[in-house]
């Protein structure tokens, strides 16, 4: 089980310490450094993963589209995981001196971009030209202009699992009743193939046309409307212009919008928390932007535009029709109804948001509920003040009405009608940038985040936040910073964030995060609180050789059923706190050769229950897991690059489960969440045989010990392994 570190050691220890660094030029720059930074902010997948996949896909979007330094505002470049919002603003004040950049290297001017900064900023930036004397608005480029400049792409993705679960054997689900008849449970509709089809034309970061497809594993793939069925379950497209003039953003078709805090509206590929202890909780708030994910939630389809009224001051407005998935309760006319909508009328109980549509009851849910929307935002851009207001007005075909019996749900959204708005701000004030937004959910409750950040010199930054959503805060467009994931309800917390930088090449960061649920949780049924520790330490002896030490310990309350003396069933708390430390050490032979080697440990342990009055337990165990994986990147001539992992891994629990990010497809995402006894490999490879073409295939194979199938449900296999191939190619021209 040792091997793998023990080798990455032994090759460590063999390289001369005359050994040069590593030629930084990537065969691959479009993954190469979405790799690196998506895994630093996803490392708290288990509760952000919602937007992981939007999140990849935006980051290697930006590597193909970079900001250019010339004509991007703070905010944008504020959303580059490296710069900080001080670094960002210092840009755009220093480009007012000298009215343009010639050279990427001409930012190490401006204060808080050191030669650290830039190299890990590089790939989302670019040089435009010089914006001419006098123009208060960008350029837009003749008719002419985008048609010779248009880039074409096309990208087609199919990935499959070699074993295959219950639900794709007909036999498997078949049973016979005692009087002979047989009956099919549930089962999928589909074949097991995943198929992504996406085209797409640009001309520069300012035209877009897209066109996504989307097909999950499970759901038909053919034209069959009387199943529900119209060959890609997924459809997404947009035709959007960007700095035309006064004209700051168009979009027909799919978009998103970002503003403030994200308390009202916001995207879901947020970073969250994550190794980056500073940076990645303030949001810039994007504003609008096409969409194109395979997600099949949190977008807007319609129409949207924002208008540069001022240089400074900019006005959105946007209008959306689209369904939504929902569980649909169909109408009881024998039964009396309370509210304004009269007898008869359906209602829906829940929203929900998988995406999946794989067997009949989840395509019962495909589409059930239409939402219309209106909304709009004022923004105002100052150099050192930046503040607006955003909100919206939406309708739902059937009122919305929770099934309150589920406690946890009792607070949440309750209607036909929502509408929501925020005042939001940013101020900077010397070292300082305080930043925040309030607002006003369709319920009538009020809430807010808020909070500063600071930085001194180039050796330490540090933030203080506070978030309020109170129990029927019920934010439906909204994504803000929190232990939650998804929209903003029942929380309160307050994070604080450090990042020190004692030496040249030595990092420390780490936070400290402590919050509470007012009301029950799903699966928690009383209020809870807890808290959330991270310190990073990293260290770059050499330019080809780093490594950081991570601890975290996190506790909080969850639920569950236990018997008092009496044998009465009561709801309870019990505590949960999960602990991890890890070594990771990256390694760069040449600019051929990378070796990466990481030893992760996770402990886990229950206390409780614990009720109002008494505790009826004491500690009920301690799990552990342990991860220990070996990766190794080659690229042994131009054009081709291999990666390859192999991993073993050791828990007591799926409580003790540990995660580990891999290298996949372009715009692809996978973190495998592990536990069991056993061991995953993989192997990725990346051909270009001309600048226009790249091919990729990868294929995984976890195997378990000790075990006779694998999963649960429809998704069970028979056998201790599961395996999947996939392979994509993309086209440029």
């Amino acid at each position: 089980m040792h091997v793998p570190l023990l080798i990455g050691v032994a090759l460590l220890l063999a390289v001369p310490a005359a050994a040069q660094p590593a030629d930084t030029t990537e065969a691959f720059p479009d993954s190469a450094r979405v790799a690196r930074d998506a895994e630093a902010a996803l490392d708290d997948l288990e509760r952000n993963g919602s937007g992981a996949a939007q999140l990849a896909e935006r980051l290697a979007t930006l590597v193909e589209q970079p900001l250019d330094v010339n004509a991007a505002s703070a905010s944008e470049l504020a959303q580059i995981p490296a710069l900080s919002p001080f670094a960002a603003r210092n840009i755009t004040l220093l480009r007012q001196q000298q009215a343009s950049f010639a050279s990427l290297g001409a930012l190490r001017a401006a204060q808080g971009v050191t030669g650290e900064v830039l190299a890990q900023a590089r790939p989302y930036l670019t040089v435009g030209p010089a914006a001419r004397a006098g123009r208060r608005y960008p350029a837009s480029p003749s008719f002419g202009q985008v048609l010779r400049g248009l880039e074409f792409s096309a990208m087609q993705r199919v990935t499959r699992r070699l074993d295959l679960g219950k639900g794709y054997d007909p036999a498997a689900v078949r049973r016979v009743t005692a009087e002979g008849d047989t009956i099919f449970a549930t089962r999928y509709r589909g074949g097991p193939e995943r198929i992504y089809t996406r085209l797409r034309a640009r001309y520069e970061r300012r035209v877009s046309l897209a066109l996504t497809l989307d097909k999950d594993p499970g759901e038909r793939f053919a034209w069959a409307p009387e199943h529900q069925s119209f060959g890609y379950d997924h459809v997404s497209g947009h035709v959007a212009l960007r700095d035309f003039g006064r004209l700051k953003t168009v979009v027909a078709g799919d978009f998103t919008a970002a503003f403030g805090q994200g308390l009202t509206f916001s995207e879901s590929s947020v970073f969250g928390k994550g190794r980056n202890a500073v940076r990645s909780v303030a949001q810039s708030g994007g504003g609008l932007d096409p969409y194109g994910s395979a997600g099949e939630n949190r977008f807007f389809r319609g129409a949207a535009a924002t208008v540069r009224l001022t240089p400074r001051f900019r006005a959105s407005a946007f209008a959306s029709r689209r369904m939504l998935d929902a569980s649909l309760v169909e109408a009881d006319t024998t039964l009396p109804r309370s509210g304004p909508d009269p007898p008869g009328t359906a209602r829906v109980t829940a929203l929900t948001g998988s995406g999946l549509h794989r067997t009949l009851r989840e395509l019962s849910k495909k589409d059930a509920l239409g939402e219309t929307l209106a909304g709009g935002a004022l923004l105002y851009d100052g150099t050192a003040f930046r503040a607006g207001a955003t909100g919206y007005r939406a309708r739902f075909d059937e009122p919305i009405q929770p099934d309150t019996a589920r406690l946890f749900r009792r607070f949440d959204f309750n209607g036909r009608q929502a509408t929501a708005a925020s005042l939001f701000g940013q101020v900077f004030a010397g070292d300082y940038l305080f930043f925040g937004e309030v607002g006003r959910a369709p319920g009538g409750a009020v809430g807010g985040i808020g909070g500063v950040q600071a930085e001194v010199g180039r050796f330490a930054e540090a933030v203080v936040l506070a978030r309020h959503f109170p129990r029927d805060f019920t934010a439906l467009h909204g994504s803000a910073f929190g232990e939650r994931s998804g929209p903003p309800q029942n929380e309160a917390g307050l994070y604080t964030g450090l990042r020190l930088k004692p030496a040249r090449r030595v990092t420390v960061k780490g936070y400290f995060d402590l919050y509470r649920f007012p009301w029950g949780r799903f699966a928690v049924p009383r209020p809870s609180s807890g808290y959330d520790a991270r310190l990073v330490a990293e260290h770059q002896p050499r330019d080809w050789l780093s490594y950081y030490v991570q601890l975290r310990t996190e506790t909080r309350g969850g639920g569950t059923d236990v018997l008092d003396p009496a044998g009465r069933p009561l709801n309870g708390l019990i505590e949960e706190t999960r602990q991890s430390a890890r070594l990771h050490v990256d390694y760069e032979f040449s600019d051929a050769l990378r070796l990466r080697s990481r030893i992760e440990g996770v402990r886990y342990v229950e206390d409780g229950p614990h009720f109002a009055n008494e505790d009826f337990g004491a500690r009920r165990g301690t799990d552990y897991g342990t991860l220990l994986y070996q990766d190794v990147r080659w690229r042994p001539f131009e054009g081709v690059r291999l990666d390859a992992r192999l991993a073993f891994f050791d828990t007591d629990s799926y409580a003790a489960r540990v995660y580990a990010y891999e290298n996949d497809l372009l715009y692809a995402f996978s973190v495998p969440a592990l536990s069991g006894q056993g061991q995953r490999w993989y192997l990725l490879a990346r051909w270009a045989p001309s600048k226009n073409v790249v091919l990729e295939a990868k294929y995984a194979a976890t195997h378990f010990r000790g075990v006779e199938t694998v999963g649960s449900g429809l998704a069970e296999v028979d056998g201790p392994r599961r395996r999947e191939i996939r392979a994509q190619v993309r086209v440029t021209f």
